[in-house]
């Protein structure tokens, strides 16, 4: 059993709250990963870009960012290993499904998938290791 926090940072976004619990916890599921706890946010694309200028040094909105629990973390006793928190950009997830035509929920769970790999110390620097990720993540995808 993993433990799913979702949380929008605007009101607008808490309706896709429930969706993306779901979502990422059958991700996990499918990751084999058991008694993990992930905090995943939804927000928009000044907040996303503050986030990444801040933490990436770019000065655009991502689509997701991913921040690993930092090792020696003091947080409460808990049965599950925290792995990080997953930002989600809600505003480029609808702009992402109008520019491919695709469902809202395609493009989410790519981003979702995509950010939680990252946590799971998935990396995409290098052709091959790209080329891993992508396969996961389209199997994930077809399994959710």
């Amino acid at each position: 059993m993993n433990k799913i926090l979702v949380i929008g940072l605007k009101k607008k976004f808490g309706k896709f709250e429930k969706k993306i619990k779901i979502s990422a916890s059958k991700i996990l599921k499918n990751l084999k990963q058991d008694g993990v706890q992930a905090e995943i946010y939804l927000l928009g694309d000044r907040d996303m870009k503050f986030l990444n200028k801040k933490f990436r040094g770019k000065d655009k909105a991502a689509d997701v960012l991913s921040f690993n629990e930092p090792k020696n973390f003091v947080s409460p006793p808990s049965k599950f290993r925290r792995i990080g928190e997953v930002y989600l950009n809600m505003s480029d997830v609808r702009c992402q499904m109008l520019n491919v035509r695709c469902q809202m929920s395609d493009v989410r769970n790519r981003l979702l998938i995509h950010g939680l790999l990252h946590l799971l110390g998935y990396v995409h620097k290098k052709k091959n290791d790209r080329i891993k990720m992508e396969k996961i993540e389209q199997k994930l995808l077809g399994q959710i």
